[in-house]
């Protein structure tokens, strides 16, 4: 399985409800058969950068938000932003955006907000060998193709049921037409 899921989105079945994965969707950055590395694309933080992220430069606003990537080592900061030009773009993830961990990056990005979308994300999400397969195993996930809105959006609460509804048929119904999607 070479990156099985690598590229793709996975979104939370509802049935893990008392979880951090409770309704969330996650960009897979890599997945082989040693594990797998993603980014949850939708649990904003109430934190500013500038209270994250120490050193960032006088007269460089700091106020944007903060993403949580997972629970796993949350001195792991990285970005997704969808500017290639970029000194250090970092990792092209899915078409047209970028995966990138410098602190010269995120600097760059904050230095021209206007031109480029980006988020920032503290943690990540991390499975071993065979863990997220057992997971599959278990439906836990359901397996999609990401969409960079999801990634960028003004509203990530709303991302889950999006990223459902895209996915079409029973999970399309199921987002329109009852309180909890994945309760069928």
């Amino acid at each position: 399985m070479e990156n099985g899921f690598g590229g793709k989105v996975l979104i939370s079945n509802s049935s893990i409800v008392t979880d951090y994965f409770n309704r969330t969707v996650i960009l897979m950055v890599e997945h082989d058969q040693s594990g797998a590395f993603g980014l949850v694309l939708n649990k904003k933080m109430d934190v500013a950068l500038s209270e994250v992220i120490q050193g960032i430069p006088e007269g460089i606003d700091g106020s944007s938000p903060i993403y949580s990537g997972g629970p796993v080592d949350p001195t792991f900061v990285s970005i997704l932003h969808d500017n290639p030009k970029l000194k250090q773009p970092g990792i092209e993830v899915i078409p047209g955006v970028f995966l990138a961990r410098s602190f010269e990056a995120l600097v760059e990005l904050l230095e021209h907000p206007d031109k480029t979308k980006f988020n920032v994300y503290q943690g990540y999400s991390g499975w071993g060998a065979s863990q997220l397969e057992g997971e599959m195993e278990r439906k836990s996930w359901v397996v999609h193709d990401p969409n960079a809105e999801w990634i960028f959006t003004e509203d990530p609460e709303a991302t889950w049921q999006e990223a459902l509804k895209s996915k079409g048929g029973l999970y399309k119904y199921f987002v329109e037409h009852t309180k909890d999607p994945m309760l069928n």
